[in-house]
């Protein structure tokens, strides 16, 4: 499956966050269904190698919850429903305080689908407490929904890659503005 490639790195561990999204080219495959490389990121970064039919599926579902709020990030969708379809998830994780020299930080506890959850979880309550949350988003190019950080100045980047789905996107407007403007 061709895969699109990662933007710059985004702070604070929201990379693993963004991956975890884009483990699903959506503008090739059913993000329920697959095939996917969900398993393959799973092994690779050693978060739950050998995962069971059931514990994909669980993850799917999660990573779909997680890609409606970061479209709500680039203005598409209710931002507060979004946070409430991720709510069941973080009630089935375990999530500790531990207390380092650099202060309190979440870890995630348990094993599973629960234990990737609450780390990605963990990741984004660090984000949202850091005031980086709200760039990283979902491509606003409704067949592709790739995450990625918005890295523009004032935060209103709406595309994963201008010179792809931005260009697509305005040439679409174009083309609709003219066939409307045709006698």
């Amino acid at each position: 499956m061709a895969r699109k490639m990662p933007s710059k790195p985004a702070p604070l561990g929201l990379d693993e966050v963004r991956d975890f999204v884009n483990t699903v080219n959506l503008e090739r495959e059913d993000a329920l269904v697959g095939p996917d490389v969900l398993p393959e990121w799973l092994g690779a970064t050693g978060l739950l190698p050998g995962a069971s039919p059931q514990q994909l599926a669980e993850l799917r579902r999660f990573r779909e919850a997680l890609r409606k709020a970061l479209e709500a990030n680039a203005g598409d969708g209710d931002a507060q429903a979004a946070w409430r379809a991720l709510e069941p998830f973080g009630r089935e994780c375990c999530l500790k305080v531990e207390i380092r020299d650099s202060g309190p930080v979440l870890r995630a506890e348990g094993t599973g689908e629960d234990a990737v959850i609450g780390s990605l979880l963990a990741r984004a309550y660090e984000a949202v407490a850091t005031g980086t949350w709200s760039r990283l988003k979902a491509c606003r190019k409704p067949s592709c929904r790739w995450a990625y950080y918005d890295r523009s100045k004032n935060g209103s980047g709406a595309w994963c890659s201008m010179a792809v789905c931005g260009n697509r996107m305005k040439a679409n407007r174009r083309r609709q503005k003219s066939r409307v403007s045709e006698p």
